[in-house]
């Protein structure tokens, strides 16, 4: 009885690997599969802002931090990720008046084009533990375009040409 329930698992296990195999290897989850290393390899090292804006469905863009928001971004090779975005104050001086930062570590889609950042800590207590999905692009080797939903955040790598 023992060799029958050993074949039986051996069956059973068999079949489970096989549907995995044959949903992991359709076509674009095969080159998602191959593009992954690649893309983690492109999101690795830090990022200044240089851009974020909000488009209206008329058109109208606005700045949610103004036009001179400052922030950076940072990705691990180990996987993790920190974000920080803030309107600078007018006066140095003072402290800013608005601030997010949040930091965690990240998985990648590249089927869908998402970035997810999986929340550990935040200044905003509702996203901690939170998966904040964000789609991605990149615009030549150093500039990456975050979009949710009406936002844009256009970041440079720190240390690229366009940077300067």
């Amino acid at each position: 009885m023992v060799l029958g329930y050993a074949k039986l698992r051996l069956a059973a296990v068999s079949a489970v690997a096989l549907l995995v195999f044959a949903a992991a290897a359709t076509p674009g989850r095969a080159q998602a599969a191959r593009d992954a290393p690649v893309a983690m390899q492109r999101f690795v090292g830090a990022w200044d802002l240089v851009d974020w804006r909000t488009t209206s469905s008329t058109g109208e863009v606005a700045f949610p931090y103004g036009e001179n928001a400052k922030g950076r971004i940072t990705y691990s090779v180990e996987g993790g990720m920190s974000a920080h975005l803030m309107r600078p104050p007018a006066d140095p001086a003072d402290a800013p008046r608005q601030y997010l930062g949040y930091w965690g570590t990240f998985s990648l889609d590249t089927a869908a084009r998402t970035v997810t950042h999986h929340v550990v800590g935040s200044d905003q207590a509702n996203w901690i533990g939170s998966d904040q999905v964000r789609g991605f692009r990149f615009e030549g080797s150093d500039r990456l375009v975050l979009s949710l939903g009406s936002n844009q955040l256009t970041w440079v790598r720190i240390g690229s040409s366009a940077q300067r």
